[in-house]
């Protein structure tokens, strides 16, 4: 949102806006690259519309769900084209730029027309309706590959750096919307195409990668770039990108899906078993009773013991509240203490036990009705799943959070931190493909990855609550040699 001429300068000088930045502003808008740009969006309004017209009438009205299909790579089952998907700032100008029909398999309704890109069909069928302007910039659409690029510097509302990921060229972009939206470091899988000296950003991905993407990115860079080597030149390696537009897009679609559709990982506990929460509720003759029965059952290596310094009385010395903890005592202990696989607690007439699967659900609620007998009736087993059980998490200020807040806490945690990211260092890393950082830094590529996996652990500590120690990272860059972050902007 722009700001009003009173309000705070988004700059944070404290002054105005009117006061600091609006005639610079006011300046960059009148610029003669903003209002070529501003032209080119005027010329180009409707384009969209026009162009999937001009597929229907002459590719067939099968055409879109045929590029829909090869777009997410030909998947098993065949589905429509869906107008409600995230992908569609991408796949509209990669089935406009980048489609090629093939003859064989697609029924283009004009027979007349080659088996070329739509866009480069309608510049022969409308040429003499286009401006130059135009012309130039759907030309530029044509020749600029798709790729991965990295977001060095951004002016909200202005533009960005781009450093193409997979060539290294580095790009001055005009954007408006996109740069509102978007951190230095994020990657965006898109387009660019240039006209009159202007850089635009023809496609974009509905979400921004953050900076741990780069790896797998840079994975695909050394296979991209081997048939040129590194000596190639910037116009050999970007035409050579064509050759990976499937590769491209592969990845593209697998980074997306996490972060459009994230979803919990498989969790299993200690035994393997799906996790699952069980809380299993009876009802009781005795607490007494049941306390000191369940203190002595050991049903096959799975032994109950009584937490006496939870154990409450009564003015009359009754038990009335307790806890037992179910016990994995069959495998070796570590730290002299053995798996936790359940809890049990005693009150109210009542006994309650909670685990985190199905399977200690029904071994639990046998080991009760063997110990306790008639003197524990079932009543209840509710169940919630993990997805359930974090929908109903209360992300309220507990315990923890206020103690984060004490100076002598952030200590502690700052001084761990900076303890397990000095021997991260010189840890091997499976991302890294059983390298340290330090080893990996020695080579371009390595040194592009470790780079991110910094980048990653700045903004991982940002969201902390007390954000992490900025004199952390700092280290790191230090040790690693990481110092010079815009070495790839050109």
């Amino acid at each position: 949102m722009k700001p009003g001429r009173n309000d705070p300068c988004p700059c944070g000088s404290g002054r105005k806006y009117k006061q600091c930045c609006l005639a610079a502003a006011e300046t960059r808008a009148h610029s003669p690259a903003q209002m070529t740009w501003r032209r080119i969006r005027r010329e180009l309004e409707g384009f969209p519309l026009r162009m999937l017209r001009f597929v229907g009438e002459h590719y067939g009205p099968s055409a879109i769900d045929e590029a829909w299909h090869e777009f997410n790579l030909w998947p098993d089952e065949e589905q429509a084209f869906d107008p409600g998907t995230p992908h569609m700032s991408v796949f509209m100008p990669w089935m406009f730029h980048r489609w090629n029909p093939n003859p064989d398999e697609t029924e283009v309704a004009d027979t007349a027309l080659p088996p070329i890109a739509p866009t480069r069909a309608y510049i022969e069928r409308e040429s003499r309706k286009l401006s130059p302007l135009v012309r130039e910039y759907l030309e530029s659409c044509l020749a600029h590959p798709f790729s991965f690029f990295e977001v060095m510097r951004c002016q909200p509302g202005q533009g960005f750096t781009l450093c193409d990921l997979l060539t290294g060229q580095s790009h001055e972009v005009l954007e408006h919307s996109a740069s509102r939206r978007i951190r230095v470091h994020d990657v965006l899988f898109g387009q660019l195409a240039t006209v009159q000296g202007i850089t635009l950003l023809e496609a974009t991905s509905p979400v921004a990668m953050p900076p741990d993407d780069k790896l797998a990115i840079i994975e695909l860079r050394k296979r991209v770039q081997k048939p040129v080597g590194r000596t190639g030149t910037d116009m050999e390696i970007a035409s050579s990108l064509e050759m990976w537009d499937i590769e491209m897009r592969e990845l593209y679609l697998d980074l997306s899906e996490q972060l459009l559709y994230p979803s919990l990982p498989h969790l299993q506990n200690t035994d393997g078993e799906d996790t699952e929460f069980h809380k299993l509720v009876f009802h009781i003759d005795s607490a007494q009773q049941a306390f000191d029965l369940l203190g002595q059952a050991d049903a096959q290596a799975l032994g109950m013991h009584p937490l006496h310094d939870t154990v409450e009385h009564t003015a009359d010395g009754e038990l009335q509240r307790a806890q037992i903890d179910w016990l994995k005592t069959d495998e070796p202990a570590v730290d002299d203490s053995h798996t936790v696989l359940g809890t049990l607690r005693i009150g109210d007439g009542k006994l309650t036990a909670e685990v985190n699967s199905r399977e200690r659900a029904d071994a639990l609620t046998n080991i009760i009705g063997e110990t306790l007998g008639t003197h524990a009736r079932f009543r209840l087993d509710e169940v919630q799943t993990p997805e359930q059980a974090l929908a109903a998490h209360d992300l309220a200020a507990s315990p923890d959070d206020i103690l984060q807040d004490d100076p002598d806490v952030q200590a502690l945690l700052s001084d761990y931190l900076q303890r397990h990211y000095r021997t991260w260092i010189d840890t091997a890393l499976p991302a890294l493909q059983g390298r340290t950082p330090r080893e990996a830094v020695r080579d371009t590529d390595g040194r592009d990855q470790v780079e991110a996996l910094v980048q990653q652990i700045e903004r991982h500590g940002e969201q902390q609550h007390p954000p992490m120690d900025a004199s952390i990272v700092r280290m790191l860059r230090r040790q690693l040699g990481l110092e010079d972050t815009d070495s790839r902007v050109k």
